[in-house]
């Protein structure tokens, strides 16, 4: 699972002090269920990309009695594709990963950290359910161009058709701390599952993550509904 985030401003390099990652090392991040990285595959006067990598442990997904694995045989829960997409453990992994850019401090950059700025975010096998065009119902209302590519089912046999996962290339000029928690809050929208047990504490987290841009979304129902877990009670 993969996630970049671009800058292209006058000095590139500044993404590093807003995401408080250093830029000329690789850092590394134990999870429940695996490791999280963070490198710079792109570093030049014009352009600086930080990458998000996570490597995640099949067996322990399984074995980890905190993770919620929706299945109906017992194969599936060691035959599935939660290693391999970007769903709710890449969001765990941005909130641990990106926390304080996440709340938006940069005491190095303050004032960059406060606004918009030229940012591109690549999303790679991100899981939709949900009617065609459903990234662009959630990202173009905050001011993203979305570009999405459906993989297929089987590259070899173009016949089956499109899978459920997509590539997405969301390009915008946002503050970074907005785009990180939209991006947090819209993966697990976007697969309509988590691989944790929802409870209570999880209205207190959408609200923060929300807060600023998702109560003037015009799917804010919807993307409630789905954060929740679909519970009615947390809903309201």
């Amino acid at each position: 699972m993969l996630i970049t985030i671009s800058y292209s401003g006058p000095e590139p390099g500044d993404l590093g002090y807003l995401l408080h990652k250093h830029p000329g090392r690789v850092q590394s991040y134990d999870l429940s269920v695996g490791r999280a990285h963070v490198f710079y595959p792109e570093f030049s006067d014009e352009r600086c990309t930080a990458a998000l990598m996570l490597e995640l442990d099949a067996l322990e997904l399984v074995s980890n009695r905190h993770i919620r694995l929706d299945a109906r045989k017992s194969l599936d829960h060691y035959v599935n594709d939660r290693p391999y997409v970007s769903s709710s453990i890449m969001s765990m992994a941005m909130g641990k990963v990106f926390r304080t850019a996440m709340t938006g401090r940069c005491d190095s950059r303050p004032d960059l950290a406060a606004g918009a700025i030229p940012l591109e975010i690549t999303l790679s096998a991100v899981p939709v359910h949900g009617e065609v065009g459903l990234p662009a119902r959630l990202f173009e209302p905050l001011g993203w161009k979305v570009t999405e590519h459906r993989l297929p089912l089987d590259p070899a046999f173009p016949e089956w058709g499109d899978s459920n996962y997509v590539n997405l290339t969301l390009s915008g000029c946002l503050r970074l701390r907005d785009a990180l928690r939209q991006t947090y809050v819209l993966l697990p929208v976007m697969d309509d599952s988590k691989h944790y047990w929802v409870a209570d504490d999880e209205v207190g987290k959408l609200l923060r993550a929300g807060e600023g841009w998702l109560s003037t979304h015009p799917a804010r129902g919807f993307i409630s509904n789905r954060y929740l877990a679909h519970q009615r009670s947390m809903t309201t």
